[in-house]
């Protein structure tokens, strides 16, 4: 009887936790995420919460603000009821003695904080490769005044200056691009991990009381 009640107890804290309780727009409409059927462009690119931005700007012409029932429905990956499991099964496969938070943890977001990883070593190498583009720029543009450009010499050596122009624009694109998906994929990280814990620490509340 006590263990069954101890259950049910888990399946309200589950369900009532930030992360798993439903917005109204859920409730309401029982609508999915737009971001669960959102293609990677889309997602990288944050078209998928274009209503959301359309909603907020409507408002803002109206002096109002974003209410509850404005924000997108919450994506089910983001739920208590998603994350914890893993980060249960990971903490309970521990010894007792010597138990720690980072497998349990490492269990909900490993896989996310290793790519995220990845992308900022490639942001980085991009940062760094404008200097290098820019200088060239600059050395072709000296070539050119000086007449040092053979009319006869191949067409990338002619052009230089054109495709080294939109080789700059392209890094410096792809630079805000996986800045953003940088920054997205430690934020969501950083929250599944407040997530799991905090379900974690009020499933051990209600165990004690």
């Amino acid at each position: 009887m006590i263990n069954e009640i101890e259950e049910e107890l888990e399946e309200v804290v589950l369900d009532s936790s930030p992360a798993s309780a439903p917005s109204p727009a859920q409730t309401d409409n029982n609508e999915p995420s737009p971001e669960m059927s959102a293609n990677i462009f889309s997602r990288i690119m944050l078209h998928c919460a274009q209503p959301l931005f359309s909603r907020a700007s409507d408002l803002h012409k109206q002096n109002r603000a974003l209410e509850q029932e404005d924000l997108l429905p919450l994506p089910e990956m983001d739920m208590g009821k998603i994350i914890f499991p893993p980060f249960e099964q990971a903490w309970n496969a521990q010894p007792t003695e010597t138990a720690t938070i980072i497998p349990a943890v490492r269990a909900v977001i490993g896989r996310r904080f290793v790519a995220a990883g990845f992308v900022k070593l490639f942001n980085t190498s991009l940062q760094f490769s404008f200097p290098l583009i820019l200088n060239a720029l600059l050395k072709f543009m000296e070539q050119t005044q000086r007449g040092e450009i053979d009319p006869e010499d191949p067409w990338h050596m002619r052009y230089r200056g054109y495709w080294l122009s939109a080789l700059l624009f392209v890094g410096m694109a792809l630079k805000a691009i996986t800045e953003n998906l940088y920054f997205q994929t430690v934020y969501r990280a950083g929250y599944q991990t407040r997530v799991a814990v905090s379900v974690a620490v009020y499933n051990k509340a209600l165990r004690l009381s």
